[in-house]
């Protein structure tokens, strides 16, 4: 009788302390991925773009969205009463820049892949926003900026 309770003991036992080592080698898991820099497999390749431009993407003082080219010059601008897709990109960049702590605004790739996807991808925060479905007439006006 003493054998059953022994054995049932035991094993009761050492499951929290299974548990607890799994816990650990995980977290050493993690510890050694983030301290060697290795990325994640689903990091978008740079390898499948067709085009790409740099632009910046600026909203004024004055609530005006502008897009600049990497020389500085105005390619397309909306009064604050045409707020528009261009407006809503451009305040989720700045909203997920200043989550990491940037907050001045640089510039961001515009980038066509082989399957005629369009992103932007910002540099700062290596996010990669995918604006396919969003509709072509929203994204329209980018597709325009790398003919």
């Amino acid at each position: 009788m003493t054998n059953i309770v022994t054995k049932r003991f035991t094993f009761n036992s050492s499951l929290p302390l299974f548990i607890f080592c799994i816990l650990v080698l995980f977290i050493a898991f993690v510890a050694v991925f983030r301290i060697s820099g290795l990325q994640p497999y689903s990091t978008p390749k740079k390898l499948d773009i067709k085009a790409e431009k740099e632009i910046l993407l600026k909203i004024e003082g004055n609530g005006e969205t502008l897009i600049l080219d990497d020389d500085g010059n105005v390619l397309v601008s909306y009064l604050k009463e045409q707020e528009n897709f261009v407006s809503t990109v451009t305040k989720v960049l700045e909203r997920d820049r200043k989550k990491v702590g940037i907050f001045e605004n640089s510039h961001v790739f515009l980038r066509l892949n082989e399957n005629d996807r369009l992103s932007i991808f910002d540099p700062q925060t290596e996010r990669e926003i995918d604006l396919a479905g969003f509709g072509n007439e929203n994204i329209q006006v980018f597709f325009n900026l790398l003919e």
